[in-house]
């Protein structure tokens, strides 16, 4: 750890300010650039039953490098340093010949869309509840992704297991996939549908047990008021739909994910799922962009103010099988204005609506206003 943190740092010093942050060879065969982020946010409840108390924190602080070498290979180490503890992000290798791109490392899954989008990208101080809960995770593993003009596909296979998790056992597996096809295409305005699916077996140090949870649109609330823990478990599928426009000014983003777990025989299968629609218009300055690889959408840019709103909707409960984990509806309002390239202020109010069977307190409906500043580099 410090070894790292020492290589990091002696990157900085050495970089002038006009390579920005970035250190090249002599023959141009190799470049490293310094990345990192901190994210400061803060927050005022407005609580129904649940005492939720007002927050600040420095909710997240990462460090890393990304390198280029010999035309086609890239790298990326990242560690994470929130909540004073330290966790591994992106770390892998890739090479890429334009169309073609191979990956292997601690990497996001090619599934769904919100929860891969980094945390200084998000629209909103907390990602959609949807895909925390049914979402995408980083795992070790190896991936390949073939994109053109149209088309977009990517495929895995990877570690099951949470790296956290040290017990040594028998790890689960998980195959993963992405399809993205983009039937509108002008200029920097595009439209893309998509599906992806994922598929996953826990192993023994997983105990055969899954358990899907997500608390309210916010990163400053620890409470789960969502929590399903589905007990002999066999396999797991994940399947997911997606749609994102970008169209000049204005911004869509939409998903919608559902989980299915293969149950031992003496008990009934278990079903979750969720949606979420976000809409998005840049004034000031600026317009949206999108990119072609990752297939997202990205900010407007400096000296632009961005007018969000998103809808959302996850659902817990599974009469069928006795798992009844909760039901959420919420509603956010929202705007980031960008100050310059690396930092940007962000304010959103949000209205949470929870069913009987949320396992915190029960029925309630709470509201939230949030802010961040952020900078990124």
């Amino acid at each position: 750890m410090r070894h790292t943190l020492l290589i990091l740092m002696l990157l900085a010093c050495g970089m002038n300010a006009s390579a920005q942050l970035t250190l090249k060879s002599e023959k141009g065969d190799f470049e490293a650039r310094l990345i990192g982020r901190a994210l400061f946010d803060g927050g005022v409840f407005f609580s129904d039953k649940t005492a939720l108390g007002n927050s600040l924190e420095v909710y997240d602080v990462r460090l890393g490098t990304v390198v280029r070498f010999l035309e086609r290979w890239t790298g990326k180490i990242e560690l994470g340093f929130a909540k004073s503890k330290v966790s591994m992000k992106d770390v892998y290798i890739e090479y890429s010949d334009g169309k073609n791109l191979f990956k292997v490392g601690h990497c996001f899954e090619p599934f769904s869309l919100e929860y891969r989008i980094g945390t200084s990208d998000m629209k909103f101080n907390g990602a959609a509840v949807t895909g925390t809960a049914f979402g995408d995770r980083r795992r070790l593993g190896i991936s390949y992704t073939y994109n053109c003009e149209v088309l977009n596909v990517s495929g895995g296979v990877f570690s099951d297991k949470d790296i956290d998790n040290t017990e040594k056992d028998d790890e689960g597996y998980a195959f993963s996939g992405r399809v993205l096809y983009r039937p509108y295409s002008k200029g920097k305005d595009i439209i893309h549908v998509g599906v992806s699916s994922r598929f996953g077996v826990q192993g023994k140090a997983e105990e055969n047990k899954l358990t899907y949870s997500a608390g309210a649109p916010s990163n400053l609330i620890p409470e789960k008021f969502l929590k399903a823990e589905v007990t002999e478990a066999i396999n797991e599928w994940k399947f997911g739909a997606e749609v994102v426009m970008v169209l000049d000014k204005w911004y869509f983003q939409s998903e919608y994910l559902m989980a299915h777990v293969n149950r031992r025989a003496s008990v009934e299968n278990y079903n979750g799922d969720g949606w979420y629609a976000q809409v998005g218009y840049a004034l000031l300055n600026g317009r949206y962009g999108y990119n072609k690889t990752s297939g997202m959408a990205t900010a407007p840019g400096a000296k632009s103010l961005e007018i969000l709103c998103r809808y959302n909707i996850t659902n817990m409960n599974d009469k069928d099988s006795g798992i009844m984990g909760g039901k959420q509806n919420d509603f956010s309002i929202g705007g980031i204005y960008y100050f310059n390239k690396y930092v940007a202020a962000k304010m959103s109010y949000s209205l949470v609506s929870l069913d009987k069977y949320a396992p915190v307190d029960g029925k309630q409906t709470f509201s939230m206003i949030q802010g961040r500043i952020q900078l990124s580099f």
